[in-house]
C-alpha cells in the first residue's frame, strides 16, 4: 500500500468514527452538547479528504516508493480508533472521582432567588446545592427540600450514607470536576455508580470561608430516593454559581 493510501486509509478511520460519535450520541461521554456538531463536521471533513480526488482513495494514486517505517507509526492512530470502537469508555463514574473533587468558589456571595417547587421540592443542579450550601451567607437552602440527581460514589472516613455525584465539565471528560452531596438517611444500600434522584433537605452548618479551597461537601438528608436511569447528557456543563 502505497503512503498516500495509508494516509487516505487512517483518514476514513478516524473520519468515520467522528462521525459515529456524533450521530450515535456517544460524543456526549467525551465533549460538552456544543461541541459535538463540530465533531460531526470534522468526520465528514476527513471523510471527504480520505475518499475524494485527487488525494482520496477514489482519484489515481502516482506509484511510489513507501517509507515502511513511517507507514507503521501512522497506523498507531488506529488505537484511541479501536479503544473508542470496541471498548466504548462510558461516562466518568466513582472511580475517576477521588482526585477531581471540587467545591465551587462563592463569587460575591450574591445568590439569585430559588426556583419554584416541582411536585413539593425544588429541582436544582449539584452545582447550585452544593454552591449555596457551602457559599451562601444568607443560608438560603436552611428548610427547603430540594431535588437532586447523580450517582453514588463511597463516602469517606466517618461521614456515613453515600456520596451523590456529578461531573461538571467546561470543554471535554479531561477538565472534568466533581461535585458531591453526602447523602444521609436512606435505609437502602445502593450500588456504586448507580443513579438516583434524591429529595430531601440540606443539613446546615456554617458557611465556608472564602479562602478554603477544599471544604467538606455539603449533607442532605434524604425523604425520598428513586432509582433512574443514566442521566443524558451525563455531566453538568457550568458552574452558575461560582462567580
Amino acid at each position: 500500500m502505497s503512503e498516500e493510501q495509508t494516509r487516505s486509509v487512517l483518514l476514513a478511520v478516524l473520519g468515520g468514527t467522528a462521525v459515529w460519535l456524533w450521530s450515535s450520541g456517544e460524543a456526549l461521554n467525551y465533549v460538552r452538547p456544543g461541541l459535538v456538531p463540530l465533531l460531526g463536521a470534522s468526520g465528514v471533513v476527513l471523510l471527504g479528504l480520505a475518499l475524494l480526488p485527487p488525494m482520496g482513495l477514489l482519484g489515481g494514486h502516482a506509484a511510489d516508493h513507501p517509507d515502511h517505517h513511517r507507514a507503521r507509526v501512522g497506523w498507531l492512530l488506529l488505537v484511541p480508533v479501536l479503544v473508542v470502537m470496541l471498548v466504548q469508555p462510558a461516562a466518568l463514574g466513582s472511580y475517576a472521582v477521588s482526585s477531581r473533587s471540587v467545591v465551587p468558589g462563592g463569587g460575591d456571595g450574591a445568590f439569585p432567588p430559588l426556583g419554584a417547587p416541582v411536585r413539593g421540592a425544588v429541582p436544582m443542579s449539584m452545582a447550585e446545592f452544593v454552591t449555596r450550601a457551602v457559599r451562601d451567607p444568607d443560608q438560603s437552602l436552611a428548610g427547603v427540600r430540594v431535588r437532586l440527581v447523580g450517582f453514588v460514589a463511597p463516602s469517606q472516613g466517618k461521614e456515613g450514607g453515600y456520596r451523590l455525584t456529578r461531573f461538571v465539565i467546561f470543554c471535554c471528560a479531561a477538565d472534568a470536576e466533581a461535585l458531591q452531596a453526602v447523602v444521609r438517611g436512606d435505609p437502602t444500600p445502593r450500588a456504586r455508580d448507580q443513579w438516583l434522584e434524591v429529595e430531601g433537605t440540606w443539613q446546615p452548618r456554617p458557611p465556608a470561608a472564602e479562602d478554603d479551597p477544599s471544604p467538606p461537601p455539603p449533607a442532605l438528608h434524604a425523604d425520598l430516593v428513586r432509582p433512574v436511569a443514566p442521566a443524558r447528557p451525563p455531566y453538568e456543563y457550568s458552574v452558575q454559581f461560582s462567580g
